[in-house]
């Protein structure tokens, strides 16, 4: 059948605009980085008993992101041949979060392993209907000239979400619960999701009426590996989101193995100084390496990101040497009550702040550089096979390495299994820095940013 021809944004879009186009990113990363981080391991030790939490965990994760990579792209897909007078991203949308709010509550009242692991497959798989549709969305809507600006308010309000997952769902633990916190997940959802069906608009045309389900299966995973262009740059993304989700995985332990030897207090003012000075950091700089992208490419932001990323880690498998001055380091272990190694470590935050920043900021805008406009929602959401598959390698291949080299000798001073693990983040972000070399640009650079 003879394809429609979408239509393409015109309009020139104000910071409003962008503000409420990418609210509901900032209530996905607080459902994904409260669950990660805190709800599924707090339930799992409590349902389950520690004797086997980490298996209990690994098997809830893995499944969930086997859902979240086969539903997302097929959600996507199906979202761009749709037609219905509200639109055809925000029929999915709003089911999809609607499904949230049931699955959390499911979560929450689950009282036994099986209902648990239920309850969160049936919340990927509604998450994901709404995800995938929604990524869609934000191109049909978005002038060219307009797209790095528009990246850096995705990156932006996906590094607000992973904060609040990090730092407000454990102080709701702490003084209302559990329940509480999948409460105000559904409420953070539920609230940004109105937003978006309501004032965001959703003019896109279907492209191609509905396939055969086994049709659209074929296409869904198989035109995205026709894309020479698209495949590099998932190649490139898949191995710097494998760097970062690796240090991110490995970075507790890290400080508590080598420094304060499971004491929690300590480990968590350590970690907690790392990751916020990391998301502060990517904050700032979130907007201005997009807008910068405009004008000198995308590629040699994003080869800067990972640059920047594989720096960080570097100095981490050198970590037992002091490099940092005293004079810098005395007083900051002083305010953190951390030794000088501990505090100098907690800076690397800094460094790969900014590669997080830029990276986030300005990989979305690259990938719509390269993706057919008339297949955003399948495009985008295939590119969660980089993000959701990152993680499952990460864990895979470095959870071994870190558990075998730690039971031999030490290795640069530190507990064997770091320097080996984080060597690895080294050599996947300098790799996926320089991969992206493999992408064409296929934009004109601005002179001036648009805003």
């Amino acid at each position: 059948m003879a394809a429609a021809v979408a239509s393409r944004p015109a309009r020139r879009l104000g910071h409003l605009d962008f503000v409420v186009m990418s609210v509901y990113w900032v209530a996905i990363g607080y459902l994904w980085n409260s669950m990660g981080l805190l709800v599924v391991p707090y339930l799992v030790e409590h349902i389950v008993g520690k004797q086997l939490e980490g298996t209990a965990t690994a098997l809830m994760e893995n499944l969930g992101t086997v859902v979240a990579i086969v539903w997302q792209p097929l959600a996507g897909a199906i979202s761009d041949r749709t037609r219905t007078r509200w639109g055809r991203r925000r029929p999915f949308i709003f089911i999809g979060t609607l499904g949230d709010a049931v699955f959390l509550t499911a979560i929450a009242l689950s009282g036994s392993f099986l209902p648990l692991v239920a309850g969160y497959l049936l919340l990927q798989l509604a998450s994901n209907t709404a995800q995938g549709p929604y990524q869609g969305l934000l191109p049909d809507l978005v002038p060219p000239a307009q797209k790095g600006t528009a990246s850096g308010y995705y990156g932006a309000s996906n590094l607000v979400g992973t904060l609040l997952g990090a730092g407000l769902s454990g102080i709701i633990l702490a003084h209302a619960g559990i329940g509480a916190v999948l409460a105000s997940v559904a409420i953070a959802l539920l609230g940004t999701m109105l937003l978006t069906v309501t004032l965001v608009p959703d003019e896109g045309q279907a492209t191609e009426a509905l396939d055969r389900p086994w049709a659209l299966v074929r296409r869904t995973f198989s035109a995205p590996l026709r894309n020479r262009p698209f495949l590099w740059l998932m190649a490139s993304r898949l191995l710097i989101l494998m760097g970062i989700v690796g240090i991110q995985t490995f970075l507790y332990f890290y400080f508590s193995n080598v420094f304060f030897h499971g004491d929690a207090a300590k480990v968590g003012t350590a970690f907690s100084t790392t990751l916020g000075l990391a998301i502060v950091v990517a904050l700032l700089v979130s907007l201005p390496a997009a807008r910068l992208s405009d004008r000198a490419g995308r590629r040699p932001l994003i080869c800067a990101s990972g640059l920047m990323g594989a720096a960080g880690t570097i100095v981490l498998v050198f970590s037992h040497y002091q490099w940092v001055p005293g004079a810098i380091l005395e007083p900051l272990a002083r305010v953190l009550g951390v030794p000088e190694l501990a505090a100098q470590a907690s800076l690397v935050g800094l460094v790969i702040g900014l590669g997080l920043g830029t990276f986030f900021s300005v990989d979305w805008a690259f990938i719509t550089d390269v993706i057919p406009i008339t297949e955003a929602g399948l495009f985008l959401g295939f590119s969660n096979l980089a993000t959701a598959g990152s993680g499952l390698l990460a864990r895979g291949i470095a959870g071994p390495l870190h558990d075998h080299f730690n039971q031999g000798p030490k290795i640069l001073g530190l507990p064997g299994g770091y320097p080996v693990i984080f060597s690895i983040f080294f050599a996947w972000l300098l790799l996926g820095s320089f991969l992206i070399y493999k992408v064409p640009e296929s934009r004109r650079r601005t002179s001036i940013s648009a805003a």
